[in-house]
């Protein structure tokens, strides 16, 4: 079934393998389709890859007040009891890595290890703020998804992965699901998502934490993810070379070397 229900509200996902859970999170305005370079090689490493769609995004059904960090981690929350998932891995990016970052702050004893890719531990900031309300008017304008995908495209990928056929293949789907996409959802997704903050807290993170950052990335660059690392007990950071903000994409086959590498030595952490 690719689908579960949250009083009332449907939202759709997809399993592929067996073995342990991982749990892969998307960033804002993307599906879980921006992982597609990772499934294949962790269904092939004995995973079972659990791929959801955030609220307002892809396949779930839209949100029609301010859907924030907290309500992501709640739907999550259900998923996760839906089918009957105790103990798992959780592996972010962007406003994944936010949601990641909440539920393991929930949830210590279940989130076995921890990846937290171009993220951000803390919205509550007015910078950050700005920034989300400028994505909400644009996807509030007719065909607002397409528009802001056609400009931050240059921002989210590297030059080198957009000259390829496979940057060429991914924009083309990433702008067919964008066409697709309910803007006015988007837009309560990024009003709700600015009162995150556990720039406090990280401290309390007693899992095997990996921070992962894109050495192009302008919107989180790796100067956040060290610093997150260096206040997480068992945090490490890894730096991608030539890596834009959306980094397991454009830098597919190193991001996934380096993740399969953490999960297999996390493992033997416990």
């Amino acid at each position: 079934m690719a689908y579960y229900y949250v009083q009332g509200r449907s939202n759709y996902y997809m399993e592929f393998g067996q073995g342990k859970p991982v749990l892969l999170l998307h960033g804002i305005s993307n599906s879980g389709r921006a992982w597609s370079p990772q499934i294949p090689a962790l269904a092939d490493a004995g995973y079972r890859v659990i791929v959801p769609d955030h609220a307002g995004h892809g396949a779930s059904a839209n949100v029609v007040r301010p859907f924030g960090v907290a309500d992501i981690a709640n739907d999550v929350e259900c998923l996760l009891a839906h089918l009957g998932i105790d103990n798992l891995d959780v592996v972010g990016l962007s406003l994944g890595g936010m949601v990641a970052l909440e539920l393991a702050l929930r949830h210590p004893a279940r989130v076995q290890r921890l990846v937290v890719a171009n993220s951000f531990d803390k919205s509550a900031t007015l910078e950050f703020k700005e920034m989300a309300e400028g994505w909400a008017k644009v996807f509030e304008q007719p065909h607002g998804p397409v528009t802001r995908l056609e400009s931050n495209w240059i921002a989210s990928v590297s030059e080198a992965f957009r000259s390829t056929a496979d940057g060429m293949r991914t924009y083309q789907t990433w702008h067919g699901i964008a066409a697709t996409t309910d803007g006015p959802s988007l837009a309560q997704v990024a009003r709700g998502i600015t009162r995150f903050d556990v720039s406090a807290r990280l401290g309390e993170l007693a899992m095997p934490t990996l921070y992962i950052a894109g050495s192009l990335d302008k919107m989180s660059p790796p100067e956040l993810s060290r610093g997150m690392a260096e206040q997480t007990p068992h945090g490490e950071l890894s730096t991608i070379e030539g890596a834009a903000h959306i980094s397991n994409v454009d830098s597919q086959g190193e991001f996934t070397a380096r993740l399969l590498a953490f999960l297999r030595r996390g493992a033997s952490i416990q």
